[in-house]
Parts: structure tokens; sequence; C-alpha cells
């Protein structure tokens, strides 16, 4: 959490344009819990399990939390794009009156 508030406060003089993406990449990034091991039932954030299987197991994949990680940080864009759409539409709605 306190990455995400340094990043929060990095960004803040940004334009809203760079601003959202980079925000919500991060926090997805950090978040997004993976399994540690498919024999164990504790969770981490997936960038350590794919972190470890790539560089500490023999014959586990890094892909095994680096593919779910992956799709989360497309999900996140894809969603801070909708919202930069909203917020967009929003302010011109505003313009207009």
């Amino acid at each position: 959490m306190g990455v995400l508030f340094v990043w929060w406060w990095l960004t803040r003089p940004l334009a809203r344009w760079a601003k959202v993406p980079l925000r919500t990449v991060l926090t997805a990034f950090l978040l997004t819990p993976w399994s540690v091991s498919p024999q164990h039932s504790e969770w981490a954030p997936a960038w350590v399990s794919a972190l470890f299987d790539g560089l500490a197991q023999e014959g586990i994949s890094l892909w095994r939390a680096g593919g779910p990680l992956l799709a989360m940080l497309v999900v996140a864009l894809i969603v801070a794009a909708l919202e930069l759409y909203r917020q967009g539409r929003k302010q011109q709605r505003l313009a207009d009156e």
C-alpha cells in the first residue's frame, strides 16, 4: 500500500490521460493474487509468484502466474481506457451546458 501511495503522489502532476493508466496498471500489478505453488493453498502477489517460479524453481514455468498477471494488466488497461472515455464525455457534457 505504501508503494501505491507514493506512486499516486508521484503521478499527480501528470495529465489525466497518463495518470489513470499508470495508476491502474501498477495497482493491478501489485494486488493481483496467485497461489504460491500448485501444492499449497497460500497466496502471494502474482508478480512475486511469477518471479520465484521463473528464477528459483526448476521445471516450473514463469507463465504459471505470469499469464494471469498479464491478462489482469490488459484488463486494467481496458478499464483505464473506459474510465478516461467516461471522464471525457462527462467533461464534454459540462462544457456543452
